[in-house]
């Protein structure tokens, strides 16, 4: 396994074949191709069809591959992505040890049916949940595979919600304890220290660079986002 998780990550959707093409050599560490949070439930099918063969393109580009993917769905996405190209699966909204025991479970299967090393594919853990947050440092010891963890700030506010104001003011307390966690699991935390009214992923260059610094002093060591012109920020902050 790597010992560089990597600094950044960028998220695309399988639904959106150009982009998919486009990351390949976008300059990012790790690409995660994504079959659930962006991609509509008719075209799931057609995702899980093509991801493989995507999987492989753009890890001949460069980067690091990973997919996204949810227990719910975990077996036929990953039945779908598996191959000697892939490095590793980015569990959105892990929620709990049980999940990552399935998951692993999985992996190890699917893993002597490719006829590749065992524990060659990593496990990203995403808590974006109350629960997820509070069982953290079990869901990251459960599996060998866990090389890293973040949180997912949209569906915590719909989960926790934010203050009148709009403001959510749990995120500080969360990102820090997630850095804590890390450090004591000997996993890796990824994020970068957004500020109000930012959506995080969706920040412009600037408030990239300026989030990622914040980010990097507070301990994180590199994060996801969802637009190429965030890549060169984080690349030059988390190196």
């Amino acid at each position: 396994m790597s010992n560089s998780p990597g600094r950044s990550w960028l998220v695309v959707s399988m639904s959106k074949t150009a982009d998919v093409e486009r990351a390949a050599h976008a300059g990012a560490d790790v690409v995660v191709l994504d079959l659930v949070e962006f991609v509509a439930d008719k075209d799931k099918a057609a995702a899980r069809e093509n991801v493989r063969a995507a999987v492989e393109r753009v890890r001949a580009g460069g980067p690091r591959v990973f997919v996204q993917t949810t227990h719910a769905s975990h077996e036929a996405d990953l039945r779908a992505s598996v191959c000697k190209a892939l490095s590793g699966v980015v569990v959105s909204r892990a929620d709990s040890p049980s999940q990552l025991h399935d998951i692993d479970k999985y992996l190890i299967l699917l893993e002597k049916e490719q006829v590749l090393t065992q524990n060659t594919i990593e496990i990203v853990a995403s808590l974006e949940t109350a629960r997820g947050n509070q069982d953290a440092y079990e869901i990251v010891n459960a599996s060998q595979r866990v090389r890293a963890v973040t949180l997912g700030r949209a569906d915590l506010v719909m989960d926790l919600r934010p203050e009148p104001s709009g403001e959510f003011h749990f995120m500080p307390y969360l990102m820090e304890r997630l850095i804590i966690i890390a450090r004591a699991a000997g996993v890796t935390p990824l994020g970068a220290w957004w500020r109000a009214p930012d959506r995080g992923l969706l920040s412009t260059v600037e408030n990239t660079l300026q989030a990622a610094k914040r980010g990097r002093a507070a301990g994180f060591k590199g994060s996801l986002c969802l637009r190429a012109d965030q890549i060169e920020s984080l690349n030059k902050v988390y190196a």
